[in-house]
């Protein structure tokens, strides 16, 4: 994989070509060259161009020159595939045109007729230009051989630096990916391979969940996930938050690193300052990572000043998931919380880890004003004009309310471990079962109830989405059983992210229900929270 930032190699003065030389060369005197990054030529590929040479012979002569290393043969530098089918006409010699040319030369011979080619793939033509980079072609000189930008040739090369799961799907022609334009691609191929790979997940779906895009619809797609540099909460120079990653600021997974591949991104100095606003993050995991390790920093600057500081999630979607992973278990979700200013009355100081206002400290008013002091519940006044201490059915409450919460997360870590064989297998082992949750188990009533993770809505699809439909009208029910629960797990996950005491027990409840038809041993969990969160000694047997 060639790396991430666009280099331009050192110049290479091309040396003038030597008046060329036509001549009848015998086939088996010609070597194909190994620069060649078409795809292999197949025996179908040529049959009718061999039939065409049999009647009248080869029209247009080859390209070669003296082979660098046999004496006496020639290497094919264009035209591969007129000698495949003089082969198959059996065809004793073929006209070629023999030039005396450097390594540089030849190899600008074989770029020049891979890119006239019209049935040119754009991953060969990738190959082609990029190989050209790599053997130290200058890429001004190049563009002006070829009579094409210098930023059009960068841009198809980058193509080679697309990830397996893109290019596997690339040359499927019944795939969606394969109907993509090199435009579409292009913007694809700009980003690094972590956010490459992150696109292709769950069968392309942030790509064509909603459709098949534009350009411009791929375009906003993919900058939802990137960040400016200006924008974000801690300094682009950062050089310790993450010393692995290092500092945003000189990191080559960002737009500024790109000037050739982004067109808001200028080597001009002037123009490079007035653009630097622009400069975006790439790295969406990277940039999660940072934020997580921000916010903790920021935590524990807060913490010390407000030791009773509550971390909250604020918005009603899911969390990044290195923020989940770092905060979950600690998290309040109040999405319907106030924020009130310091000193007012019910005023708990809190940090979002969501939001405009994540990192920061903020005073929260929770909603119940008329029966909470800075956020705690008031306690009825006894005798003595203190607060009454907690009944026990209170406490009890409390625990429970712990013990759920501790369930719900426990449920929530095996359900982000379930893999596509294990749907199969808890669907296998309901159609063998016939206890009541087995009998009462119905794919359709669960996407209508929740609703699932991928949807086909693009008209401009071929007819994939009836296809599919077709597939799994076929299937065994178990089989749609199985794709059903897959579908309908990023929804699940959802519905047990966060947790507060006024949810825990629904969410408790909704995991249990889970726990039924995904063969999960809620018992056994719930015992485990027993045994991680026991009963106060001091309750004595009332616990």
């Amino acid at each position: 994989m060639p790396a991430t930032t666009t280099k331009v190699p050192p110049k290479v003065k091309p040396a003038p070509h030597p008046k060329p030389v036509i001549e009848l060369i015998p086939l088996d005197k010609l070597i194909p060259t190994k620069d060649n990054r078409r795809q292999p030529i197949t025996k179908e590929s040529v049959q009718s161009l061999a039939q065409s040479i049999a009647q009248s012979g080869v029209l247009q002569p080859i390209i070669v020159r003296p082979h660098p290393s046999r004496k006496g043969f020639f290497e094919i530098r264009a035209g591969e595939r007129r000698w495949q089918a003089a082969k198959m006409a059996k065809v004793a010699k073929i006209p070629a045109i023999i030039r005396s040319a450097t390594d540089e030369q030849a190899l600008a011979i074989t770029l020049a007729e891979n890119l006239d080619r019209e049935d040119l793939h754009p991953l060969e033509r990738a190959a082609t230009i990029q190989l050209a980079f790599d053997r130290g072609h200058d890429l001004e000189v190049l563009a002006q051989q070829l009579g094409t930008p210098v930023k059009r040739l960068a841009r198809w090369a980058s193509l080679t630096r697309l990830t397996k799961a893109w290019q596997s799907q690339i040359l499927q022609p019944e795939s969606e990916v394969s109907q993509l334009s090199v435009a579409h691609l292009e913007l694809i191929a700009r980003l690094p391979s972590e956010t490459q790979d992150a696109m292709a997940e769950d069968n392309f779906d942030r790509v064509f969940g909603h459709g098949f895009p534009t350009v411009k619809e791929l375009g906003r797609i993919i900058d939802r996930d990137l960040h400016s540099l200006s924008a974000m909460p801690w300094r682009p120079d950062d050089a310790v938050l993450d010393p692995k990653a290092g500092a945003c600021l000189s990191c080559p997974k960002r737009s500024g690193s790109q000037p050739l591949l982004f067109d808001d991104v200028s080597d001009d100095p002037a123009k490079k300052r007035a653009a630097s606003k622009n400069d975006r993050c790439l790295d969406a995991a990277c940039f999660d990572r940072k934020l997580a390790a921000h916010l903790k920093g920021c935590e524990a600057v807060l913490r010390r000043e407000h030791p009773d500081l509550k971390l909250v999630q604020l918005t009603v979607g899911g969390l990044r998931e290195a923020t989940h992973a770092a905060f979950a278990d600690r998290l309040t979700r109040v999405g319907l919380g106030t924020i009130v200013k310091v000193g007012s009355r019910n005023a708990v100081p809190v940090m979002p880890v969501d939001g405009p206002t994540a990192g920061k400290l903020v005073f929260l008013d929770s909603g119940h004003a008329s029966g909470t002091t800075n956020g705690k519940p008031k306690r009825p006044l006894g005798a003595n004009g203190k607060p009454q201490p907690l009944t026990m059915a209170e406490r009890q409450a409390k625990l429970q309310q712990r013990r759920d919460a501790y369930l719900v997360r426990a449920v929530e870590t095996r359900l982000r471990d379930l893999k596509p064989a294990d749907f199969t297998r808890i669907a296998q082992a309901f159609a063998r079962r016939k206890d009541e949750v087995a009998k009462g188990f119905h794919g359709q009533a669960l996407m209508l109830a929740f609703g699932v993770s991928i949807r086909h809505d693009s008209i401009r699809d071929e007819g994939e989405a009836w296809k599919s439909y077709d597939q799994y009208a076929k299937q065994a029910d178990s089989a749609l059983h199985a794709k059903t629960l897959e579908a309908t797990m990023s929804v699940w996950l959802r519905r047990l992210s966060g947790t507060d005491g006024s949810i825990a027990a629904l969410q408790a409840a909704d995991a249990r229900r889970m726990c039924q038809i995904l063969e999960i041993d809620a018992a056994a969990i719930a015992a485990e929270a027993v045994k991680a969160i026991p009963t106060p000694k001091s309750w004595g047997r009332r616990g």
